[in-house]
Formats: C-alpha cells, structure tokens, sequence
C-alpha cells in the first residue's frame, strides 16, 4: 500500500489555515485604503501554515482551499474567477519561493516568500485586467504604488508568520503536533 504525502491530520490542519484565511479576509479589514493591505494577516497564515506542515505543496493546499471556500463565498472584487486565481495564485506562488529559498522559520526567507507569494495574486489581477479589455493606461496608472503596496505587505505578512513560528516553536507546538501524528 502506498504511504499518502500529506497525512490526513496535515490536510485537517491545511484546510483550517485555509478558513483563517478566508474568515481574516472577512473580518480584518484596515481603513488604509491600500490596495493589498490584507496580505499582512494572509501571508502571516499562509506562512505559519506552511511552517506547521514543512512539506513542499502545503501552501498550494491552503492556496486551493481558500480559494474554493472564497470563491463560494461571493469574497473578491471582480467575481469568482478572479478570486479562484487569485488565492490559488498565493499559495502557488508561496510554494515556488519555499521551494527556491527554504525553510520559512528564517525571517529573511519568510519575508521574500511572504512578499512575492502576495505579489503572485498582484499579477492574476493584472492579467485577468488585461484579457477583459480594461485600458492598461488606466491600470498601468496606480501600478507603481499598487505593486509596492503588495510587497510590502506580503513581506511584513511574512515576517509576521516568522516571528509566529518562532513564537510556537520556543512554546512547545512542534513537539506538541509531533505526538499527535
């Protein structure tokens, strides 16, 4: 019989970081007016998350099931299309960077992976923009701030997951979970 590469408790675990994100996107909302401000509490879960199951594709599985659970929910400014894509995008995008970088436990790493993980999702709207017709003078008009804003937020998101990491490993979480599975 052969062995699954995510345990039944890995992907009960994936799937509840995926509802934080979506139940995060719903209920943390800044008054910042700038676009890609929620990376800060997504890219923190999507982080964490795949900290907690240290395999390559966990982000991809929360990716996935966010974007399912967002997409059901009406969540997303330009329908459920662009919502689907733009979370799968997230955690793909979160994936190809772990996999490139590292462990998301360093800052540094965490960081590039939380800012170019968010900035996937920049890009899905940007193309998405583009193949509906809207005039890319318009869009290209806020492009500037509008990719900043997404890396910085993913970044500082991302080093937010680190420090959250840090915080469950120095609190015995790791050695918890390793019992439980």
């Amino acid at each position: 019989m052969r062995q699954r590469y995510f345990s039944t408790f890995q992907l009960i675990l994936l799937a509840q970081f995926a509802a934080l994100i979506v139940v995060a996107k719903i209920a943390l909302r800044l008054p910042l007016q700038l676009s890609g401000h929620s990376g800060l509490f997504w890219m923190a879960i999507m982080i964490v998350a795949t900290g907690v199951v240290p395999k390559r594709g966990a982000a991809t599985v929360v990716g996935l099931t966010s974007a399912i659970l967002a997409a059901f929910l009406g969540l997303g400014d330009f329908g459920a299309l662009d919502t689907f894509l733009s979370y799968l995008a997230v955690g793909v995008g979160t994936d190809l960077i772990l996999w490139l970088l590292g462990s998301p436990e360093q800052p540094v790493i965490a960081a590039l992976a939380g800012a170019l993980g968010h900035f996937a999702k920049f890009l899905v709207k940007w193309a998405l923009a583009g193949v509906v017709g809207a005039p890319m003078g318009f869009v290209a008009l806020g492009l500037l701030k509008a990719i900043v804003s997404y890396l910085v937020f993913g970044a500082l998101g991302g080093l937010l997951g680190a420090l959250t990491l840090a915080a469950l490993r120095k609190a015995g979480f790791f050695a918890y979970l390793a019992e439980r599975k």
